[in-house]
């Protein structure tokens, strides 16, 4: 967590960067590194709807099938199906190459995968040990309480994916075009591939974007979105 919260102060601070900064800062990164970094952008919102997707479905089976049988086989599916998108998510991320501070990003988030995967994969086994019947060993009152405890771990990784969509979302911040008043108002996105992604996050999304209890994952893809619409920053074919 403190990683994380150092990389996004670091990365704000490069809004407010002086012409002086840019000029003893290394090179802008070339068109294979903004490549990479809108490719993570992309990756990092592609699984924020399989999340969403997730998360959807199973609330519509649990309002199928609130029995407690009905709640412990949705929690099998959903864990697998988890478990499976989690795997996928990090094989992507593996194939974007990208600097090293980018890179920690990527890194971050394949981190949060693998917790998520853990805490899933151990709610899982419960699930299924319970369905399972009495067996000679196990704790079953342990696992009840255990139960709550993963939850809240599952809902803290949501939580931190919030608060690193905001410093990602300066990754498509060109730090190599300071403005005449010293900042950064240029993205390396295109006006095409801007409207591109808002239009991906508006339709994977929909009105949950505009809803004040939306979920963290949510907010999330939201957080881009608020910045690709901010009128200081203008795409990268703008003069």
């Amino acid at each position: 967590m403190k990683s994380l919260l150092a990389l996004g102060v670091a990365a704000l601070l490069c809004v407010g960067v002086t012409v002086t900064e840019a000029t003893q800062a290394e090179r802008s990164p070339g068109i294979t590194e903004k490549t990479a970094r809108i490719a993570l952008v992309r990756e990092f919102i592609r699984e924020m709807e399989v999340l969403y997707r997730l998360q959807e479905t199973a609330k519509e089976e649990l309002a199928e099938n609130s029995s407690t049988v009905g709640r412990l086989t949705t929690g099998i599916r959903v864990g697998s199906r988890t478990l499976f998108e989690m795997r996928e998510n990090a094989s992507r991320l593996d194939r974007i190459g990208l600097d090293i501070r980018w890179g920690e990003f990527r890194d971050l988030l394949k981190s949060f995968h693998s917790q998520r995967m853990a805490g899933v994969e151990e709610m899982t086994q419960m699930s299924k040990a319970m369905l399972s019947g009495p067996a000679p060993g196990v704790n079953y009152g342990a696992m009840t309480a255990r139960a709550p405890e993963l939850t809240a771990q599952v809902e803290q990784i949501d939580k931190t994916m919030f608060t690193m969509s905001q410093p990602l979302f300066l990754a498509l911040v060109d730090e190599g075009r300071v403005e005449a008043d010293g900042k950064l108002h240029h993205l390396i996105l295109n006006k095409k591939d801007r409207a591109d992604i808002i239009h991906t996050i508006d339709i994977a999304f929909g009105q949950s974007l505009d809803d004040k209890n939306a979920t963290s994952i949510v907010n999330a893809a939201w957080a881009i979105k608020y910045g690709l619409t901010r009128p200081n920053y203008k795409a990268a074919d703008e003069p």
